[in-house]
């Protein structure tokens, strides 16, 4: 039974202009990671912006326990549902590790009697060392700021967690690193992962690979396709 459903769904920037994403139809399931794959420009992470509803589409749907999510307090979805992990990490600089996953938390409403030790709990257990754990985060390195990221996402236990090419900016090393932490929190967590990546290695460690061409109309019917094959 899937736990997230997109169903005939369409995109565009404007009204009457080109569509980005059309007649989009998918579903994913718990405890697997996919891959969404493709060209660049072909809609990747416009569809994960959907996902996380920061972005409504033009005609559609999309479901969550079969419920429709823009029909919804989607602010509430985002601090529930689905937790993000940007490519750019997007921490607060002013802040170091376990603020940054404190106030994920705060803003979620998670109630618990620490929360600042159930962050360094977690991002002790996602690598980062604990002599690391007060530093800025922009003294920390860019894979410690991938797991710190991770570590914001995950902290108030949503089901569902989107990544947004989140290997991009890190060495083939850490990218593995990474990676095993997606598998452990799909495999072993039961979570939901998605992951918008251009990585072959990445692409192939997914229990799903989805090519954004086997999803799109606008692609299926757009010679660009051919000329430019998925990784």
């Amino acid at each position: 039974m899937s736990l997230m459903k997109i169903e005939d769904m369409s995109f565009a920037y404007s009204a009457g202009g080109r569509k980005i994403l059309e007649h989009v139809n998918a579903e994913f399931e718990e405890g697997k990671i996919y891959a969404l794959v493709g060209r660049s420009g072909a809609g990747k992470t416009t569809l994960l912006s959907l996902l996380a509803a920061l972005t409504h589409p033009t005609e559609g749907s999309i479901y969550v326990n079969d419920e429709d999510i823009f029909k919804g307090d989607t602010y509430k979805y985002r601090c529930k549902d689905v937790g993000i992990v940007f490519q750019n990490y997007n921490l607060l600089p002013k802040m170091n590790a376990v603020e940054n996953v404190v106030l994920s938390m705060d803003i979620a409403g998670i109630d618990l009697p620490d929360k600042k030790q159930r962050a360094k709990d977690l991002l002790i257990s996602l690598g980062i060392a604990e002599y690391d754990l007060d530093r800025p985060v922009l003294q920390l390195s860019g894979g410690q700021q991938q797991r710190v990221a991770m570590a914001r996402a995950i902290s108030y236990e949503p089901p569902i967690i989107l990544a947004d090419e989140p290997t991009g900016n890190l060495d083939d090393s850490t990218e593995k690193d990474i990676m095993a932490i997606f598998e452990d929190m799909a495999h072993r967590a039961g979570k939901c992962v998605i992951i918008v990546t251009h990585s072959k290695q990445i692409a192939n460690m997914a229990d799903v690979k989805i090519p954004i061409d086997e999803l799109n109309v606008h692609i299926k019917d757009n010679s660009l396709a051919e000329s430019h094959p998925v990784n």
